[in-house]
């Protein structure tokens, strides 16, 4: 969506008082509650790692986790342990099945919900101390089996289109337009505020403003924190180490407590966006089910595929997790560059044929044109169109493009004439496409004259995607810009590009 339409939506949500739906579908896949889990960290001002953790299905109590002084890092781990264990549990890990005739042999759609973007990046912490420790503990395999899990769900997470990890403050502004700044819809609360049960926009208003006061993000408000926490930790440091356990035990509650609520809050506000979703009326789109399945392939390569060779009993098969810091050269960055353009076309591909305000954008992007049948001849092998929007339209000769609502039914482009917007076109297919539903008809079919179809630019999402794979596994250095200097140093000093420096 470009931000001139993002404007313009943000204003019409203003001027109605209320959250606009933004397209004809919801495009966020909401899983069914088993495929649910609902995650939720706090943690202390200046930490790293979770205070407390809340976990639980939609349907169902969280169960919370919470240690007294999260600088003790042997009782966050021990806290770790025990949630790892849920985690990979609900992910289907073979090694923390609770029934063993309930292993899974292939990998199985799973999702996490978060209540905002901080507890996704604290995931990626979570991951840097655990996936590659080497701590002298009895649970340690737990803890980097967690590590690696929490990784692989970060790096996920960044793929467009994904439907494993999802943030529900962002799945709720991609379902409806928002009657405030951008730079609020971060916080679950006040989204949640907008769309309550008050009558007038200014009622509302006022609900989505007290709504912000509470934090929904990892860390505690610091004024709450000093007033509720800050002497309970303080008594619980006062005993020496070894007596705390002991001594403390009416303080470890009462800390718990105060971190219960703040838990059972964010779990509750993540708990109503999944509701918010399921309950409209809009239904989702149709064009999901490829993302959720190219998904679960994705994230079983990610992920599934390595666990089983970590428990392998080849030794010389040998288990490829991704890196904790992302990208370590030119190469691999442009690697990725190349496949999340062929995952953002991907979802435009599967999505757009079913939500028509997702085709009016693309035709504002200058990625497909509104044309009218006016001949079909050749028995169906010539058609004439006649295009009214975009006046200049960002199509080539040579190119393909595919009827909105109907995806395997495609045209290539012969001819494009400016002057009086004419584009002649050869359809695809010659006999009825079934699955197309309505269009289901011979490109032949006199039917069509007359039609005024979207055409949306068929972009080869497979061919980008293989592209770049090629290219990585063929060449040395793959697309990494160095090289280029690297040679003009070589030319400038006079020595062959292939001798030592």
């Amino acid at each position: 969506m470009t931000n001139e339409l993002r404007t313009t939506r943000r204003l019409s949500a203003w001027h109605e008082g209320r959250p606009l739906p933004r397209g004809e579908k919801v495009n966020v896949h909401v899983g069914d509650d088993d495929e649910i889990l609902c995650l939720s960290f706090v943690r202390m001002g200046g930490e790293s790692l979770p205070w407390a953790v809340a976990i639980g299905h939609p349907h169902e109590e969280p169960r919370l986790f919470a240690v007294p002084d999260p600088r003790d890092r042997d009782m966050v781990a021990d806290m770790m342990v025990e949630a790892g264990r849920i985690i990979l549990e609900h992910f289907g890990h073979p090694g923390f099945a609770s029934d063993v005739d309930e292993v899974m042999s292939v990998y199985e759609f799973r999702q996490i919900w978060v209540p905002g973007t901080s507890h996704l990046e604290l995931l990626h912490s979570i991951a840097f101390a655990y996936a590659r420790t080497t701590w002298q503990r009895p649970d340690v395999e737990v803890l980097r089996a967690l590590g690696n899990l929490a990784n692989c769900l970060f790096v996920e997470a960044q793929r467009p289109g994904q439907q494993t990890v999802i943030v529900a403050s962002d799945a709720l502004t991609t379902a409806f337009d928002f009657p405030s700044s951008p730079v609020r819809h971060a916080h679950l609360g006040h989204l949640l505020a907008w769309m309550g049960r008050e009558k007038t926009r200014e009622s509302r208003h006022r609900a989505a403003t007290e709504a912000e006061k509470s934090s929904v993000a990892t860390t505690l408000d610091p004024e709450f924190e000093r007033t509720e926490l800050e002497s309970l930790v303080e008594r619980w440091n006062a005993p020496p180490r070894e007596q705390r356990v002991a001594k403390g035990r009416k303080v470890a509650r009462a800390i718990s407590d105060v971190l219960g609520g703040q838990l059972r809050h964010r779990h509750s506000l993540t708990v109503r966006a999944i509701d918010k979703l399921r309950r409209d009326p809009r239904g989702p789109n149709p064009g999901l089910s490829d993302l959720v399945r190219i998904g679960t392939d994705k994230f079983g390569r990610l992920w599934w595929d390595q666990v089983l060779r970590e428990l392998s009993d080849d030794p010389e098969v040998r288990e490829y997790w991704p890196g904790l810091r992302g990208d370590n050269s030119a190469r691999q960055a442009a690697f990725s560059y190349q496949q999340r353009v062929a995952a953002s076309r991907q979802v435009m591909h599967s999505l757009v044929h079913g939500d028509r305000a997702l085709q009016e954008e693309e035709l504002l992007r200058g990625h497909g044109v509104r044309a009218k049948v006016v001949a079909v001849d050749n028995g169906g092998g010539r058609w004439t169109l006649v295009h009214d929007f975009p006046a200049l339209p960002d199509i080539k000769v040579g190119g393909s493009l595919a009827i909105a609502g109907a995806p395997k039914l495609q045209v290539k482009v012969q001819s494009v004439s400016v002057e009086d917007r004419t584009i002649i076109v050869s359809p695809s297919w010659s006999a009825p496409k079934y699955s197309s539903g309505p269009m289901a008809k011979r490109a032949s079919d006199p039917t069509w004259r007359g039609r005024q179809l979207i055409l949306i630019e068929d972009f080869p999402v497979h061919f980008t995607e293989s592209m770049g794979y090629r290219i990585n596994a063929k060449t040395e250095s793959g697309f990494d810009i160095l090289d280029y200097f690297r040679r003009e140093i070589a030319t400038d000093l006079g020595r062959d590009e292939g001798e030592d420096e």
